[in-house]
């Protein structure tokens, strides 16, 4: 009969960035060790709070299964002695595995004859396994930091308090850390000391049971978050706004919570003449609270907090949280008015004195790095209208880092640079550029992962760029290249945003024009250091990227190995050459080609050097004459568009009949010197015209 089984490990408070990973881990553990046992099961769900962390096993079998095992012994020929008695090895290994020896029997193997043991394995009892399953599942969590409170030293994310175990209606005993497991739970915090008593493994009955209790505690994540989105909505419905429900927010305020419970309240005004993202920073990030938007999405002076538990006394508790929020926001002010008295220019002198990256300077010749790349860009796009924005742009897109409200608050940089490079724009007689370039300052650093939005000017695509393969070339110029996946400089992020700014803006700009732009830019400081090796792990580095992006983008990412000057095209036209190959690969007609084209790279590549171009006055046979008359008329590939790529493509199928007369009439490598380089010279010269797009056909 299947019966559930329930693990409830009750803990202090578990900090909430250790829940969803300590969840995870049970359902996948609980698995893998019901697997072990043998044990069957519908089910393993894992849920619950930062004080009580449970697994659920649906419908768990009565008993293990049963097992037979070939256990392999000793080699045949010690089976016996020549008298024919079972020698002492083997009735040894016959009595470890409860056999008698005429119970044995001999096998081949890849390495001769050899001894087996047949054994049967009985299956046992679930309630006989479940102590050594649970204990083992306690104890196999790991965290990011661990704490040792008790005698056995076990190390874990906060001191275990209680534990449950049940099958069924029956109490499954075991201990860990010095706790023995029981029927009960702890009722919320600071609400009592009774304890609660779990009856039996129903999973509708212990989540009632505990939303019964008073406050009643929602031990389903889900319940939370609704609980939690209906509360704060509430709470800024009645104030006549909405609230701004940040994603992330919310899934931490479920992760600190057991019953959440909004509590509104009111900003101090003066707080509003904080720059957006710094208010809402403040809230968000250090506070836990949500703002407070209307329908626009503007600020507005309200701030929601939540706790856990009880609704009473709101009105003292939302006093206390205003307390603490109007001193966070004094503080913030305080910086944000001294960083504006200090200025760019001020924090710019400070750079001076910022690593960037040991062996690669200050941020100061970092700045100048970016100035250099970024003007650069600008001049290869033809965009001179934008050279004094980014000038201004990129020689001041790091200073905010020297600013004590960054210093406070890392999330915000490049978003304070933009604002403090904004209210310089506003003063008199500030230059026409600077409200541009404190716009591109602002969204330096985006994109802020593979996915997130780009930054929204030209100028500010540009700048971001720049900054990113600096921050790139810098890294692999010191050897701190990513390897496996170990990446603490989440540079992988960076070439990935990298890749998607060229793909997304469309620009004729290379791979290989940004290195050398890149190259150039070093050269004055680290000319020394840069080699041709430098420039081809970047390569590999970005390659591998733009592999991603295009599956992401729903290419197949393996034409890109076929593309053997990707690197020295525009992103958008390998987009696009690849979108035509996706085409055209699987056409019957294309096929017969791949294969000419094949055989032609095959011959080609036995042969060594040759020369790029035969001379007709060597052709003996027409279907030398015939082949080259074809290549000579293959117009020249000027493809940008998929739709162009795709005629192209179409083109070479007028090597089809010609190559398989030429393979059929004419012998590549006779023994006449100048006759057999000439036809090399043949065969170089349509593989030339069959790769003109880009792709290597042969490899299609």
């Amino acid at each position: 009969m299947l019966q559930n089984a329930l693990l409830e490990i009750g803990t202090e408070h578990l900090p909430a960035r250790f829940m969803a990973p300590a969840l995870a881990q049970l359902k996948t553990l609980a698995q893998t060790l019901l697997a072990e046992k043998r044990l069957a099961y519908e089910s393993v769900e894992t849920f619950g709070t930062y004080r009580r962390l449970v697994v659920f096993i649906h419908g768990l079998a009565a008993k293990s299964a049963d097992e037979k095992k070939e256990i392999k012994g000793p080699p045949a020929k010690l089976l016996k002695t020549p008298e024919g008695n079972f020698t002492p090895q083997s009735a040894g290994f016959a009595q470890k595995n409860g056999l008698k020896p005429q119970q044995l029997v001999v096998q081949e193997t890849d390495k001769g004859p050899f001894i087996f043991a047949r054994v049967h394995i009985a299956g046992e009892k679930a309630e006989k396994l479940l102590p050594e399953i649970f204990t083992r599942l306690v104890t196999g969590l790991e965290f990011a930091k661990n704490m040792v409170w008790e005698e056995s030293g076990l190390r874990y994310g906060r001191p275990i308090r209680t534990l449950i175990g049940l099958y069924g209606t029956k109490a499954i005993s075991f201990s860990v850390a010095g706790v023995k497991s029981g029927r009960y739970t702890r009722p919320m915090l600071s609400y009592g000391k009774k304890p609660i008593k779990v009856e039996r493994a129903d999973k509708d009955y212990y989540v009632n049971l505990l939303k019964s209790q008073m406050p009643p505690i929602l031990v389903l994540p889900q319940e939370r978050r609704e609980a939690l989105i209906k509360s704060v909505s509430n709470e800024a419905a009645v104030r006549g706004y909405r609230a701004d429900l940040d994603e992330g927010l919310i899934q931490e305020t479920v992760a600190f919570t057991e019953h959440p419970v909004a509590v509104g309240g009111h900003m101090d005004l003066k707080a509003l003449t904080l720059p957006r993202e710094l208010i809402t920073t403040v809230l968000k990030q250090q506070l836990k609270m949500f703002p407070v938007v209307d329908k626009q999405g503007h600020l507005q002076p309200y701030f929601i907090a939540v706790r856990d538990g009880s609704s009473a006394n709101q009105t003292e508790v939302s006093n206390g949280f205003k307390k603490v929020m109007s001193a966070r926001l004094s503080d913030a002010v305080f910086f944000f008015e001294n960083d504006k008295k200090e200025g760019l220019s001020t924090f710019h002198q400070k750079l001076q004195n910022i690593q960037f990256l040991e062996g690669v300077g200050t941020l100061a010749d970092k700045a100048q790095r970016v100035e250099k790349l970024a003007v650069a860009v600008c001049a290869k796009l033809g965009r001179a209208d934008l050279q004094e924005t980014l000038t201004y742009a990129a020689r001041h897109c790091y200073d905010d880092l020297a600013s004590q409200v960054v210093y406070e608050f890392p999330e915000l940089q490049g978003y304070m640079g933009g604002q403090y490079a904004a209210l310089e724009a506003a003063r008199p007689g500030a230059a026409p550029y600077q409200a541009a370039a404190a716009k591109a300052m602002e969204e330096c650093y985006w994109p802020l992962s593979s996915s997130s939005s780009l930054p929204t000017t030209e100028a500010g695509n540009i700048l971001s760029l720049a900054g990113k393969l600096d921050t790139l070339a810098g890294n692999f110029l010191i050897g701190q290249i990513p390897t496996g996946s170990e990446d603490p400089f989440a540079l992988r992020r960076q070439a990935f945003a990298v890749v998607r700014i060229l793909l997304e803006n469309k620009w004729s700009l290379s791979v290989a024009d940004l290195l050398e732009l890149l190259r150039e830019a070093y050269a004055a400081q680290y000319g020394a250091k840069w080699t041709e090796t430098l420039t081809q792990q970047l390569t590999d580095f970005l390659r591998q990227r733009l592999a991603v992006v295009l599956e992401q983008r729903g290419h197949a990412p393996a034409l890109l190995g076929a593309l053997y000057l990707w690197d020295r095209q525009p992103l958008c036209q390998v987009e696009n050459l690849i979108a035509a190959l996706e085409h055209v690969q699987s056409a019957p007609e294309f096929a017969a080609l791949r294969e000419s084209a094949k055989r032609v790279q095959n011959i080609l590549q036995k042969a060594g050097k040759v020369a790029p171009r035969p001379d007709e006055k060597l052709f003996e046979l027409p279907a030398e004459r015939n082949l080259y008359r074809v290549a000579c008329n293959v117009p020249v590939c000027t493809a940008r568009s998929t739709e162009q790529y795709l005629q192209a493509l179409k083109n070479l199928h007028v090597f089809k009949e010609p190559l398989e007369v030429f393979f059929k009439d004419v012998m590549v490598n006779v023994p006449d010197e100048k006759l057999r380089q000439n036809r090399l010279a043949l065969l170089a010269f349509v593989r030339a015209q069959l790769n003109q797009t880009g792709a290597d056909v042969s490899a299609l």
